[in-house]
């Protein structure tokens, strides 16, 4: 983390990448919708001035996602080319950025885009209490000589949406829903992304879910509730690490859980946690864990044997469930 880190303003951070001619935007490992949104959002309204930019991301991003929206196709898992500037979108701290993080780093301009509230780890950091990082991206667009054209605004609208569990969770507040009317008028797909994100189910993403309700686990009498699935269980339906995103809610609505947590070993003996709250702060359990995210919601990495693994976080959660 660098103490010399500087805070801007959404204008200031708007005049910075309009004076540069190349950026590189560094996205979250397990990108969510808020991640992918913003990314992809600044990246059109950056191309409308000219600007080369790219996105990595070191983990894939899905296929639901990227059959039903061309742009993140762009999205790489290998870093190449120089850039005048470095963007890290939806990134708390610096291990958030993944297998990029060393590179990022190293790297003397940089700019941090978020709403969590995490550490100042580049040069210039822009970071807010927002429902989602969206919001500010929309700020800075809105500071540059660019249309929002009807890509841009559903990219925005994607991440406004999907960090406000379709504008139920508590983070939701007048500026989410005056955001989202004003995208609605830039011809935001708003029914596009509420079936994407929060309606459609595959065959396949059926049969995991019935997969992992077989693994289901309860611990402190109810309060928290696990489910997971293993390698095999990927391979065995043809599926990527994606297609298992929205379980987690599964688990959390079950009435009894504070606590849902959700398991994919998407790599031998390395887990992708998925966890979900109600009044809990997962947040703080998925950082012990080296993770972040939002209070009630966030996620982390653990590597070991799956019984290990779930003794880490049983025990971790038990201190304040």
């Amino acid at each position: 983390m660098r103490s010399t880190g500087k805070t801007v303003t959404a204008k200031q951070a708007a005049d910075l990448l309009a004076s540069i001619n190349s950026a590189a935007l560094f996205v979250h490992t397990n990108p969510d919708g808020d991640a992918i949104g913003s990314a992809v959002a600044l990246c059109l309204a950056l191309r409308q001035l000219g600007k080369t930019v790219k996105i990595f991301c070191d983990m894939p991003v899905g296929n639901k996602i990227t059959d039903s929206f061309e742009e993140t196709r762009e999205i790489s898992a290998q870093f190449s080319g120089k850039f005048d500037l470095l963007v890290a979108v939806d990134c708390g701290d610096i291990n958030r950025v993944g297998e990029f993080g060393g590179l990022y780093s190293n790297n003397r301009e940089t700019l941090t885009l978020d709403h969590h509230g995490g550490e100042y780890y580049s040069k210039y950091n822009l970071v807010t209490h927002y429902a989602s990082t969206c919001q500010i991206v929309y700020e800075i667009v809105r500071q540059l000589p660019v249309k929002v054209d009807a890509r841009i605004a559903t990219y925005l609208y994607m991440g406004l949406c999907t960090d406000t569990g379709n504008f139920s969770h508590n983070n939701t507040d007048k500026a989410s829903f005056l955001m989202a009317a004003d995208l609605c008028d830039g011809g935001a797909d708003m029914e596009k992304i509420n079936r994407i994100f929060f309606k459609d189910t595959s065959i396949t993403e059926t049969k995991l879910l019935g997969r992992a309700i077989s693994h289901l686990r309860t611990f402190y009498d109810g309060k928290m509730a696990l489910m997971y699935l293993t390698q095999a269980d990927l391979k065995e339906f043809d599926a990527d690490i994606g297609t298992t995103a929205g379980i987690v809610q599964n688990v959390i609505n079950i009435d009894t859980a504070r606590v849902g947590v959700m398991l994919t070993e998407y790599l031998p003996n390395t887990f992708k946690v998925s966890m979900r709250g109600k009044d809990f702060s997962v947040r703080d359990v998925c950082k012990e864990f080296g993770g972040g995210g939002h209070m009630y919601a966030a996620g982390c990495m653990i590597s070991g044997f799956l019984e290990d693994v779930i003794e880490k976080i049983e025990r971790v959660v038990g201190y304040s469930i």
